[in-house]
């Protein structure tokens, strides 16, 4: 068994759906995948008191948190600033491409809406920012 050290995982964005998500987010600190199965209920005269269900529709998200940075920048990364003018000049709220996985493990990419980013400051803290996308169509495996 391979245990995968989170530091490892990263979430990158490309702007350009159907495009290799290329820009890790900067200074990112965390990262979460969270996949989701809704529940039909099936429940008939037949069953015998107790509920039955169905498989319905499945949706994925993908979250973010970091220390801000409006400035800094590298070779494939995303900086603070950039993380808000994505979300506030994308035209019409159009779907990013984004993924997340372990650069020499499972990655798993998709269409995704930025649907918050927000930057939290406490006195004498560290400056964080927390984003959260959701996902549009399914997630594959690369």
């Amino acid at each position: 068994m391979a245990i995968v050290n989170a530091t490892d995982i990263v979430v990158k964005i490309n702007a350009t759906v159907d495009s290799a998500p290329v820009e890790q987010l900067l200074h990112a600190t965390s990262a979460s995948l969270s996949i989701s199965q809704d529940m039909m209920e099936a429940t008939s005269k037949t069953s015998q008191g107790y509920q039955d269900n169905l498989p319905g529709l499945r949706s994925w998200e993908i979250s973010s948190d970091g220390f801000v940075d409006f400035v800094g920048a590298g070779a494939n990364t995303i900086n603070t600033t950039e993380l808000i003018t994505l979300m506030l000049e994308t035209q019409a709220n159009a779907e990013v491409e984004v993924s997340f996985g372990v650069a020499n493990g499972d990655i798993y990419k998709g269409g995704a809406f930025i649907t918050s980013v927000s930057i939290s400051s406490g006195v004498e803290e560290n400056a964080t920012y927390s984003i959260s996308l959701q996902g549009s169509g399914s997630l594959s495996k690369v």
